[in-house]
């Protein structure tokens, strides 16, 4: 599994989220503007002065190191003085996953980000509790903005909204089989270990279908099979809906290390 490499060696200096275009100045634009709460951890939490660098990313692949030129009580000026593009991921991993309850999902989000989860699809299914409106959303991309900068990691995952179980099955049936649909089912005789290795290098994009706390119904289980679905267990034990999405993550990310 190909894992993309910055153009440039990791910066020491703090990483902010700007999300436009991180190019040189140009006439059109010499400087750039960050406000919010970036500027407040900025210019209140560390206190930058006038002539610190920093880094930027956009959570599109591209990155800078920047220095503070100027700032108000609630924006920083911004003078981008290098710039690149990290190359996009070659693997995909796609998780369609019911939401857990509480900060539980802004964990899942979190570690998802971290572990290089390419997209997140929360589910709505028969069993789901959990529906997220637009505020909770915005928590869970502040938790990817946040888990990127933590790990260095420079594409944010796409976020998706609250989307049916059988518009998913519906969206992803065309593209198979050259992408992989599998269905979490702790009942399953084939492990996630073993479907990983059946597709070696040939892996590239894997959609993973998570239910919530209760589980897929019996014709939601049918119908992701009709869809073309491989049913996989994730070990032994039944696990929440956050727990097997870390354990799907991180058994992706490692499967060629």
């Amino acid at each position: 599994m190909t894992r993309p490499q910055s153009a440039r060696p990791e910066s020491p200096v703090e990483r902010f989220f700007l999300s436009q275009p991180l190019q040189l100045a140009t006439v059109e634009q010499a400087t750039v503007e960050l406000d919010g709460s970036e500027a407040h951890h900025l210019l209140h939490v560390l206190r930058a002065k006038v002539g610190d660098h920093i880094g930027l990313f956009n959570g599109q692949g591209d990155e800078a190191v920047a220095e503070l030129i100027n700032h108000r009580k609630r924006s920083a000026e911004l003078q981008i003085l290098d710039c690149w593009t990290t190359p996009a991921e070659r693997d995909e991993l796609i998780l369609a996953t019911a939401l857990p309850k509480g900060d539980r999902a802004r964990w899942l989000v979190e570690k998802a980000t971290e572990l290089g989860v390419t997209r997140i699809i929360p589910l709505r299914t028969t069993r789901s509790v959990v529906e997220p409106g637009e505020g909770k959303m915005d928590k869970l991309l502040q938790a990817a903005i946040a888990a990127c900068k933590q790990s260095g990691r420079s594409r944010l995952p796409r976020l998706d909204p609250l989307t049916a179980l059988n518009d998913v099955l519906r969206d992803f049936s065309a593209t198979l089989p050259t992408r992989v649909l599998f269905l979490a089912d702790p009942r399953a005789e084939q492990s996630l270990g073993q479907l990983f290795a059946s597709f070696g290098d040939d892996l590239q994009t894997t959609i993973a279908l998570i239910g919530p706390e209760g589980g897929f119904t019996a014709d939601e289980h049918s119908a992701a099979i009709a869809t073309g679905a491989i049913s996989v267990r994730l070990g032994s034990h039944i696990l929440r809906i956050e727990t097997a999405a870390l354990a799907v993550s991180a058994a992706w990310q490692l499967r060629q290390s």
